[in-house]
């Protein structure tokens, strides 16, 4: 009977979960929660400037793949995530944690976070959604941000490159 109850709550979140992700993609227009592969992350980690006290931003992070990466290769660098999706969010905050990360998780529509600070950013959204961002980086960000977008291009501005990685294309930009 226990054995139900149990598979009968994992049922539930499993359909809290989708039900939020339906709603967040079709009423509010957000990017839906989708990983991307660490080869991909492991091959940027090679093409990205980096410095020990660069402040690098995740947008829409879900579990953080690519902060987790530069955590390991950069132990000095402020790692900041932006999650809005409570579920993945409370989920990730819990296992950074229990694992000692030094990411800095934060439960925010990252519309709403002023991003004049951040000397990399990295994000897999949407188009819709990367339109508004570009004029939220044209903003706010200082000059020499650097802006890496996973198979979607920012339209205000010319990538300095695009590598093409695991049938993805990778958009770097300098703002």
């Amino acid at each position: 009977m226990i054995l139900i109850y149990i598979i009968l709550f994992i049922l539930a979140v499993y359909f809290i979960f989708f039900f939020f992700q339906f709603i967040n993609i079709v009423f509010k227009g957000y990017a839906p929660f989708i990983s991307t592969n660490r080869k991909i992350f492991k091959a940027l980690i090679r093409d990205i400037e980096i410095k020990e006290d660069f402040k690098v931003y995740e947008l829409g992070c879900g579990r953080a793949g690519f902060l987790r990466i530069i955590e390991n290769a950069y132990p000095k660098t402020q790692l900041i995530g932006l999650e809005n999706l409570l579920s993945v969010y409370f989920i990730n905050k819990i296992k950074f944690k229990l694992l000692g990360s030094r990411i800095k998780l934060f439960k925010k529509d990252f519309f709403s976070v002023d991003l004049k600070e951040a000397d990399l950013i990295y994000c897999y959204l949407n188009n819709a959604t990367m339109k508004r961002l570009g004029e939220k980086f044209r903003n706010e960000c200082k000059a020499g941000t650097q802006v890496i977008s996973q198979s979607f291009s920012i339209p205000q501005f010319i990538p300095k490159k695009v590598m093409r990685i695991a049938n993805k294309n990778i958009y770097f930009y300098k703002i």
